[in-house]
């Protein structure tokens, strides 16, 4: 029987750390199953959001939202985390049987510790060391789940105990029952414990329990451990059962059908694509990584021309926007006009052009009293991007609301260097002058004070700048302040910090927004678009390109992490088994050697068939990148054979030369692709164990080898690449359908390698 396990986490969301699992295997109906799918048709498509449907029995009502009398409610919401494993076992039922690798998948109560030990080991050379703490109770234990039973069913645990004389005696016992099995008793050696049960749910705890109060250090060694089927127990079996995801996501909807008076509700659920693809466009890199670093105020001052007022994006409770405060008459102030950093991408600066130094505009406001009380705690720690090339002017100014607290940022009179003026509640103004350069250099600056550490960085380069502590700030002024020393030119991305965070935190921002990170590997660079979101990714393989500038994002998250697999000819997958992503670069297909190989005539024949079509073929391609060359690879004996098949390739690559190797390693490999076989179907619940849990491992870039077939083939054997999958899961029959593309279109060249080295055969260089 397949052994299916399917869990909701009610009250939970795809961003929960550690989500709380509940069992809803009993309620699948297993006639008509699960139905899965994963990947793409072939190679060259995009993957999309992988779906999982099954139909729930809802004749209790336990699956209806908004009904009170549900176990659940109130959480049968859209969107509740599920995932789908199938375990596979020889006999033995336990997934770590005999701690030989370590303690996976066992955990101690309370104050007991656990610890592989070698002083008593019944199998192999390991066992599980128990001992009790401080402060013992009785019912302290291990304990181990068993995932995949069969309600009705018959079972029997058992495990070989080493329990000292003088040291409590254990049993076995069941979930949190504190009935189980005979107690241990004092012998020389290991006893086996045993208990028979029928389960009551797919799902069962079982424990080695103190069945007297321990005293703390007593202990038991416990090993040989085994769950399986019937009323007895027989020889142990080592073989440990696996777990393997077939699917994590969420629950689209819960809808609630009746046939008759029979209510079911068929469920349908998504992959993390799905939530990826619908979350808010990404705004630029540069933003995007200053509130990854939590201000307590943030003013990009990225609005457009027409704009009158700026805002703040941190979030922080009432926090006032940025209004204009007119000193004198005269001069401008104009958003949308200037240039801001490089990192904000199309995000422009608003320009500070006055009619003098105490006649302009300039601007103010009151960032609300979460930001007062939060400055009882914390000092400020402040950045901003300018430019100017007029000195003696305010770049920006922190006050409290009665004016006698304040900190000052400025440009100092005649040389240009950054000036720090602080007034403490009672103190008179003082001011300290770091020993920057001439900052009044019309070029784009970026400049962070860290108060409480006294120091001052300028593009990432630090200074001494001494300052009293300033408390009860509250009101920000930008490009001014008083009405005099306006400033001219460009300020931008105002933030303050007041929070425990340390220089190195906001200094790399000035890396975002001078360099856009351009070159950094795209492995990296799917690291930090991930996140923003935020969203975990796993990364396999090890080449990866170096990536254009990206800085300006505004799409969905989804859309630029594609975009940074399809630059790199990679792959980008949600995981099978938690909320995260994996990304897997091109030479992950290089030469692979085969997972599993499958007879034809274990095949599903009925979809099994050769293609030879142009479905695929490319012989002309087209290439570019951001500010770089458009380039033109061509097969010029396919094209004249086969006419022109066209293919254009906008990619961020850093490069112009990886722009054309990715231009060459396409039509290499479509210019006229030879026959190859699309679909392999299997019924893999027939397979042999390892044969089936092989295929269970299986995933996108994984390859099969496929023998013993027919003579009308063009081969009696082929070697397929997985792209994707189908799959259903019923009580008898776990049948999936691969679809695969031809394996030796990954293949690549190898110094004097026997199979990898043959001219004209695979000549092909990777890049």
């Amino acid at each position: 029987m397949t052994r299916l396990v399917v869990e909701a986490a009610f009250g939970s969301t795809m961003s929960t750390a550690s989500p709380v699992w509940t069992d809803i295997t009993q309620w699948v109906d297993m006639t008509t199953g699960i139905s899965r799918d994963r990947g793409a048709s072939d190679e060259l498509q995009d993957i999309s959001a992988g779906t999982c449907s099954m139909t729930l029995d809802n004749s209790d009502g336990r699956f209806t939202a908004g009904l009170s009398s549900s176990p659940y409610y109130p959480h049968i919401k859209k969107n509740v985390p599920i995932r789908v494993r199938v375990v596979t076992a020889a006999k033995n039922l336990i997934t770590n049987p005999s701690f030989e690798s370590g303690l996976s998948d066992w955990t101690a109560s309370a104050t007991p510790s656990i610890s592989q030990s070698a002083t008593h080991v019944q199998h192999g050379s390991q066992a599980l060391l128990l001992t009790f703490g401080g402060g013992a109770v009785p019912g302290q234990n291990v304990r181990t789940t068993l995932l995949g039973l069969d309600v009705g069913q018959t079972y029997t645990v058992s495990a070989y105990v080493w329990v000292p004389a003088g040291d409590t005696h254990v049993h076995l016992a069941l979930d949190n029952d504190g009935s189980g099995s005979l107690p241990s008793s004092v012998v020389d050696g290991f006893e086996r414990l045993t208990l028979t049960f029928t389960a009551t749910a797919t799902q069962h705890l079982v424990r080695v329990r103190s069945y007297t109060t321990p005293a703390a250090g007593d202990r038991v060694w416990v090993d040989a451990v085994q769950a399986e089927e019937g009323p007895v127990s027989t020889a142990f079996d080592s073989q440990a059962a696996q777990v393997h995801p077939r699917f994590y996501g969420m629950v689209n909807d819960w809808p609630t059908k009746w046939k008759g008076l029979y209510a079911n509700a068929p469920i349908v659920c998504s992959d993390i694509f799905k939530s990826l693809a619908r979350q808010e466009a990404l705004q630029p890199m540069l933003v995007e990584e200053v509130l990854l670093d939590r201000p307590t105020v943030y003013f990009p001052l990225g609005e457009p021309a027409e704009s009158t007022t700026a805002g703040d994006l941190s979030g922080t409770a009432d926090v006032g926007t940025l209004s204009v405060l007119q000193a004198g008459s005269g001069g401008t102030l104009t958003f949308g006009d200037g240039q801001g950093p490089a990192g904000a991408g199309d995000m422009p600066a608003p320009t500070f052009t006055p009619a003098g130094v105490s006649a302009g505009k300039y601007l103010r406001a009151d960032l609300g009293q979460n930001f007062f009380d939060a400055n009882v705690f914390f000092r400020a720690r402040t950045e901003c991007w300018f430019s100017t090339s007029q000195d003696g002017r305010v770049l920006m100014a922190l006050t409290s609301l009665a004016q006698d607290v304040r900190l000052i940022i400025s440009l100092e009179s005649g040389t240009g260097k950054a000036k720090i003026e602080y007034m403490g509640d009672g103190t008179p103004l003082t001011s300290v002058v770091a020993n920057t350069p001439n900052l009044a250099d019309g070029q784009l600056h970026h400049l962070h004070f860290h108060e409480l550490n006294d120091q001052l960085y300028v593009d990432g380069v630090a200074y001494s700048a001494a300052t009293v502590s300033s408390a009860d700030l509250r009101m920000l002024y930008i490009g001014g302040y008083a009405n005099s020393r306006l400033w001219s030119g460009t300020i931008s991305h105002v933030a303050v910090y007041l929070r425990a965070t340390t220089s190195a935190e906001i200094t790399s921002h000035y890396t975002t927004g001078s360099t856009q990170h351009i070159g950094e590997s795209a492995a990296d660079r799917m690291a930090r678009i991930a996140s923003y979101v935020p969203v975990t990714i796993t990364t396999q393989g090890s080449i990866f390109d170096g990536m254009a500038a990206q800085s300006t994002l505004g799409s969905a998250p989804l859309t630029h992490l594609q975009e940074i697999a399809a630059t790199e000819s990679g792959k980008l997958l949600a995981d099978r088994a938690s909320n995260g992503l994996l990304f897997q670069a091109r030479d992950v297909r290089y030469n692979q050697v085969p997972a599993v190989s499958l007879e034809f005539a274990d095949l599903e024949t009925a979809e099994l068939e050769v293609a030879d079509d142009d479905q695929k073929m490319v012989n002309t391609v087209t290439a570019s990148r951001p500010g770089g060359a458009t380039q033109r690879v061509v097969d010029q004996t396919a094209r004249d054979t086969y006419g022109p098949y066209e293919k254009s390739l906008d990619l961020l690559k850093s490069s112009d030369l990886k722009v054309l190797d990715a231009a060459n390693w396409t039509v290499s490999r479509y210019a006229d692709p030879p026959t190859e076989i699309r679909q392999v179907p299997v019924d893999a619940y027939t397979m042999p164990l390892a044969t089936y849990r092989a295929l269970l491992t299986a995933d996108v870039s994984t390859v099969l080898t496929l023998t013993g077939l027919p003579a009308q083939a063009p081969a009696p054997s082929a070697t397929v690449s997985i792209e994707g999958y189908t799959e259903t899961m019923t009580r008898h029959r776990h049948l999936i359908n691969f679809h695969t593309s031809r394996a030796q279109t990954d293949t690549v060249w190898v110094l004097d390698d026997p199979v990898y080295s043959v001219l004209g055969s695979t000549t092909r260089l990777a890049y």
